[in-house]
């Protein structure tokens, strides 16, 4: 209250002893209410504070920023001479640790990185302070401690001490030090509760911060990981290149050693032939059968090599695209057989308008392969049948099949050819499709074992699969899909 108040009182008393009494009654009144205002004041400005914390937890700041800011905080409304936040070494048995963020009355010396040993703590109070312990020393002279722990305070010039734990979880983390250094201080209750609100709140920036830089973690880890599967790909991708440049210069050596295979070939059995013809008077039995031998061996050959050549074909020519009768080309293959084999009679069932889209070319050679296969393995069965048609995936119904194609794709068209000829035993499947692979001897049915390679090939290159099924004596079923993407030439 200033001076003009106390005049205007004084004039309303009857003399000076009557003010003076008047204004002892009114100090002792007004006394409490400014004690009630200085502390409402303190609750006011308290809150702030606590609210600046969480409202930097809700930031995306880091640990360090909060802890500088909080600390300035907290020195400026408890009107002390250093805040700091200690941190435990990991491992230390919270025996050592170091000062990581403080503020400081520049009178006093920063404690930060200064190195802090007490294995006092470590043995007698780290427990007590991870249970939510909390220190309030008015004077460390004058509190009980013991000599190791007021030397570590006296390193710091403290003279009154309020600690509060920094949990994170459940474990101790560290310490929030409230540090009076120019004389001893008695600690009010609020200001301890306000300390521990905000130890709290700096409890939950401490989790933050290690969700936050396990999640860092996490993101490099998978940046990393993307980018070990990204060099994978680029290295498959170089590896497919340099592979596919490789089959190409094999194809076209197989092609040319092949091709020009033919001519001696064709020399060692025209001059056999020349020989039976016009030497037979000077050769017996023996050099006859020998001469026999060499040429059906070099036709055999021949006929290998026209096999070769025709796969290396297949992979090598380019591809077109039109559609392509597929009922059509069958009735035309099954008709050419029979004119070349008139007396076998097969029943030939061909689904009409089974019309796809593809290499004409390509796919002739593949129906050939697939009907002559049938006319050939039908040749010991008196009623013999032959069929080719397609359905839809869905109409299959066979779970055994379902491994060969994509299941998701039921509408998808399934092309087969089915006969009731000698079949096969299924454990062999997996090498019908390889080349000079046979599942019967070539005297009970000639052949060379490149006809389903070339067809496996012809389907692969129009995005299709292919694949078989029988059983012995009971006939033989192939199937084959087309177009599901035409392969780049």
């Amino acid at each position: 209250m200033d001076a003009a108040f106390w005049d205007k009182i004084r004039t309303y008393c009857r003399d000076e002893a009557a003010f003076e009494n008047c204004q002892q009654m009114l100090l002792q009144e007004l006394h409490p209410l400014e004690e009630a205002a200085r502390n409402a004041d303190f609750q006011l400005e308290r809150h702030k504070a606590l609210l600046h914390v969480i409202t930097r937890l809700r930031e995306p700041i880091d640990l360090e920023e909060i802890f500088q800011a909080t600390a300035i905080e907290i020195r400026q409304l408890l009107a002390v001479d250093r805040v700091g936040m200690f941190r435990f070494h990991p491992d230390s048995g919270w025996d050592d640790g170091e000062f990581v963020s403080e503020d400081v009355d520049p009178e006093f010396s920063s404690a930060i990185a200064e190195p802090v040993h007490d294995h006092c703590f470590g043995d007698q109070f780290a427990v007590h302070y991870q249970a939510g312990r909390i220190q309030a020393v008015a004077d460390i002279y004058d509190a009980g401690l013991s000599d190791c722990h007021i030397q570590v305070l006296a390193q710091f010039q403290v003279r009154a001490n309020l600690v509060v734990p920094l949990l994170l979880g459940q474990n101790l983390w560290g310490l929030l030090c409230i540090h009076h250094c120019r004389g001893p201080r008695q600690w009010d209750p609020t200001e301890i509760e306000f300390v521990t609100q905000i130890a709290g709140h700096l409890g939950v920036a401490l989790y933050h911060a290690e969700l936050m830089v396990e999640l860092r973690r996490e993101i490099l880890d998978r940046q990393q990981a993307e980018q070990r599967a990204h060099n994978l790909n680029q290295e498959l991708r170089q590896a497919i290149v340099e592979l596919k440049a490789v089959n190409k210069e094999l194809e076209a050596f197989s092609y040319s050693v092949s091709h020009d295979l033919r001519a001696p070939l064709r020399s060692i059995d025209g001059f056999s032939q020349a020989l039976l013809e016009d030497c037979l008077e000077h050769l017996d039995s023996n050099g006859r059968d020998y001469l026999q031998r060499i040429r059906a061996a070099s036709q055999r050959m021949g006929q290998l090599i026209d096999d070769l050549l025709m796969l290396s074909r297949v992979t090598r020519s380019d591809l077109r695209r039109d559609a392509v009768d597929l009922s059509y080309l069958a009735n035309q293959l099954c008709w050419d057989l029979q004119q070349i084999d008139p007396s076998r009679s097969i029943n030939c069932v061909i689904q009409s308008n089974v019309v796809t889209q593809g290499d004409p070319l390509l796919l002739r050679v593949m129906m050939e392969n697939l009907l002559s296969n049938a006319w050939k393995f039908t040749s010991k069965q008196p009623q013999a049948l032959i069929e080719f048609g397609a359905m839809r995936l869905a109409e299959v119904n066979r779970p055994e099949l379902n491994w060969a194609i994509d299941s998701t794709s039921p509408e998808q068209l399934v092309y087969f050819v089915r006969d009731n000829g000698v079949g096969f035993d299924m454990v062999y499947v997996d090498k019908l499709f390889q080349p000079f692979q046979r599942l019967h001897r070539i005297n009970e049915f000639p052949g060379n074992g490149v006809g389903l390679a070339t067809v496996q090939r012809v389907v692969r290159r129009h995005g299709g699969r292919v694949w078989a099924e029988g059983h012995l004596n009971q006939g033989a079923t192939f199937y084959f899909t087309l177009m599901e993407g035409i392969e780049e030439s």
